[in-house]
């Protein structure tokens, strides 16, 4: 090996940690070629994970590691959300043993066919839909630290967390209501400023009237501090459980076992 040749692979391992799984368009736009590449994986520097993806040996490839692959060199617009997010927070209720099956994204991105080829106990679920308003993109973002160097994962604070679960309850994919509420009974220091922004900007009226009821339910310190002026609420009713009870305030059909308070 040259000793150009040599110089660039000391700086891909400063570059890239063990542990994250990294795309070949971010080995392309460092500099490296398909050749050089072969030659790192043919050496024993490198392991192929997938068609267009690599790792450095020596380590297990988990989650995270895809995930930071996916924030920090493919550079894509999403972040860790939903039960995902609390989960990773501390406000898990429900983990199974050996840690979360599905992994929830949200941004609208296109998901790239190399994260098909990752061999991972868990899956990526990217959910598109846009639940705030452009002017709240960043809102109730936080950095989640990982095992790996200082790197991070954009992931959603409680706040914003909480609305992203609420949107998914009774649909596929998503938890029931009794888990919800479970989940909401933890969240007793969110922050009313943050919450205020969010849901005056929230585009799911389920979310929203949801969130009230569990609010007025839950009676956590913060609930006195909520703009409910600002909230719009839409109208009609909203059946979110089969043969539940409907709550007259916020027009939302909820388990009986809720009218007891």
């Amino acid at each position: 090996m040259s000793l150009q040749d040599n110089d660039k692979l000391s700086t891909l391992l400063r570059q890239l940690p063990e542990g994250v799984a990294a795309p070949s368009v971010w080995f392309e736009a460092q500099g490296y070629s398909r050749q050089l590449l072969y030659k790192y994986v043919q050496s024993g520097w490198l392991v192929k994970l997938g068609r267009g993806v690599y790792m450095r040996p020596g380590t297990m490839l988990n989650w995270q590691g895809v995930g930071l692959g996916l924030q920090r060199l493919a550079h894509l617009p999403f972040h860790l959300g939903g039960i995902t997010a609390l989960n990773q927070q501390g406000y898990a209720h429900y983990l199974p043993l050996g840690g979360e099956y599905v992994i929830h994204c949200f941004g609208n991105t296109a998901v790239p066919a190399w994260l098909r080829s990752v061999n991972l106990p868990q899956t990526f679920h990217f959910h598109a839909r846009q639940l705030f308003d452009d002017k709240a993109a960043t809102v109730g973002l936080t950095e989640l630290p990982t095992k790996t160097r200082d790197w991070t994962l954009n992931t959603s604070a409680p706040e914003r967390a909480i609305l992203e679960i609420l949107y998914q309850v009774e649909q596929s994919g998503g938890i029931s209501f009794q888990h919800a509420a479970e989940l909401f009974e933890g969240l007793s220091v969110l922050r009313p400023a943050v919450l205020n922004e969010l849901l005056a900007t929230c585009n799911s009226i389920k979310a929203k009237r949801m969130f009230l009821f569990l609010a007025d339910y839950n009676q956590h310190s913060w609930v006195k501090r909520l703009e409910r002026d600002n909230i719009m609420l839409g109208s009609g009713k909203l059946q979110l459980v089969k043969g539940g009870r409907l709550d007259k305030q916020y027009q939302i059909t909820v388990p009986e076992s809720f009218f007891a308070y």
